[in-house]
């Protein structure tokens, strides 16, 4: 039996997430210090309890370095709440006295999730699932949740912060479909409920770090202290494009005049999502994302079918087609097919009428013309026609390698297409030299009455 002077529930989350062991996946988390790794270890003691020898657990982290805290934490309550508990460090797994067991082990990729197709568990779990690139390994390891045995409430458990490679994903699955608490059923059958937890709920933290909560308050930067003090889903964490707001980006959309120029960009993929944009210039020169095609899991023909069918029944270009289509350049690598047909994707594209062009893949210096462009405020998108670059682009994280650049694992499909486009058609105002006819103090004046102004046709009134 589990022993509370060790571990249990506190008031609150904790003890709501002990009682929905009848949800199918529960998503447990929101705030840094809400006490998520000792929730999932002591849902698992939990789960030992109730299912005694036919318990069967595995606990993923992302990257065996990550294990150590689990690890360690696993020895600190397993310890004591179950006498003759023993973890074998070589296999990673904890042998309970009752025959229950629980591995510990770590995953980084959908491939990686492999090796454990044919395995069977009755509890899963998933620590700081936000750190995954995207929920590829979580959907593909859900076949392992079963069991040989009559186990009651076979559950798949995971928790996290906003922020990391995998926020856009995890907040789409499990924030953004119902309010918190609110069970929801999937169309897989499953049910799976969100159960948010503060650094207020958890009172024994509070209570051994009583300055805990004015350290977050104090980390500088306003975003994360919504994400990790108040487990806002709605802060961008370490974004890269910081300037990004969709407020101000989104704009109505309007049919565009036949002299404005019409081309695209194209980022391509097949199992992975294909981005396509379609943009148009102004006669101020911003640029306009009037509509985009946002599809995984199609071949070549059937992008360029569907490719067609958006520039074609676009209402807002009467069916225009684009002078150029600017891809990127792995789309031209020839593949051979059979000994006498060597085609590449830009040929099935080109067959389908789509003449694609080598884009500038220059990566850094093309998020700094898109930042440059969010500066200036010239670039905007229609709204309710670009609703993945939209949701994409706020939160898109700086590789930790590279602060100069995105973090490539993180789902930029949409940002590379964009950036493709900006390249080849974005070009900085140029400071016009005058002569300026007063003092230095009047043209100070002068500059700070018309701070946050804008210019051209969409300058402020």
């Amino acid at each position: 039996m589990i022993a509370p002077t060790v571990w249990k529930p506190q008031p609150g989350p904790q003890e709501k997430a002990i009682r929905a062991s009848f949800v199918d996946e529960l998503f447990y988390g929101g705030a840094r210090g809400g006490g998520k790794t000792d929730t999932l270890l002591g849902l698992w003691g939990a789960h030992v309890v109730e299912c005694g020898q036919h318990a069967r657990g595995i606990i993923f982290r992302r990257t065996y370095p990550e294990l150590d805290e689990i690890i360690e934490r696993s020895r600190q309550m397993y310890n004591g709440m179950f006498a003759g508990a023993e973890y074998k460090v070589g296999s990673h797994t904890w042998h309970f006295p009752n025959g229950a067991m629980l591995r510990l082990r770590h995953i980084e990729t959908e491939l990686d999730a492999d090796h454990y197709q044919g395995h069977s568990y009755s509890f899963i779990g998933w620590d700081e699932i936000t750190s995954w690139n995207d929920l590829k390994p979580y959907h593909r390891l859900k076949a392992c949740l079963r069991s040989a045995h009559d186990v009651p409430n076979k559950q798949i458990i995971s928790t996290g912060n906003p922020g990391g490679p995998g926020h856009n994903e995890v907040k789409a699955y499990f924030i953004d479909p119902a309010p918190e608490g609110e069970l929801i059923e999937g169309k897989d059958g499953m049910t799976r409920m969100f159960i948010r937890s503060l650094i207020t709920d958890n009172k024994i933290l509070l209570q051994n770090d009583p300055n805990y909560i004015n350290r977050l308050k104090n980390v500088g930067d306003e975003n994360l202290v919504r994400a990790w003090l108040a487990g806002d889903w709605d802060a961008i964490v370490g974004a890269f494009f910081g300037n990004w707001k969709n407020e101000n980006i989104g704009v109505p959309s309007f049919e565009i005049p036949s002299h404005y120029p019409l081309f695209g960009a194209l980022d391509y993929g097949e199992s992975a999502p294909s981005s396509f944009g379609l943009y148009t210039v102004d006669m101020d020169n911003s640029v306009f994302r009037i509509a985009e095609y946002y599809r995984a899991n199609c071949t070549a023909s059937q992008h360029a079918d569907n490719i067609n069918e958006l520039i074609e029944s676009n209402p807002f270009t009467g069916g225009r087609r684009p002078t150029a289509i600017y891809a990127d350049p792995s789309i031209f690598v020839k593949r051979r097919l059979t000994d006498v047909m060597n085609h590449s994707a830009a040929d099935i594209f080109a067959e389908a009428g789509l003449w694609l062009t080598r884009a500038n893949n220059d990566r850094v210096n093309g998020w700094r013309v898109i930042n440059d462009a969010l500066i200036k405020d010239r670039l905007f998108c229609f709204s309710g026609w670009n609703d993945n670059l939209q949701r994409t682009m706020p939160s898109l994280p700086r590789s930790k390698s590279n602060m100069e650049d995105l973090d490539t694992h993180a789902e930029d499909h949409a940002a590379d297409e964009l950036r493709y486009a900006m390249m080849h058609v974005y070009k900085p105002h140029k400071v016009e030299e005058t002569n300026y006819e007063g003092t230095a103090q009047q043209m100070i004046d002068e500059m700070l009455t018309t701070v946050g102004k804008r210019n051209g046709r969409y300058a402020a009134a």
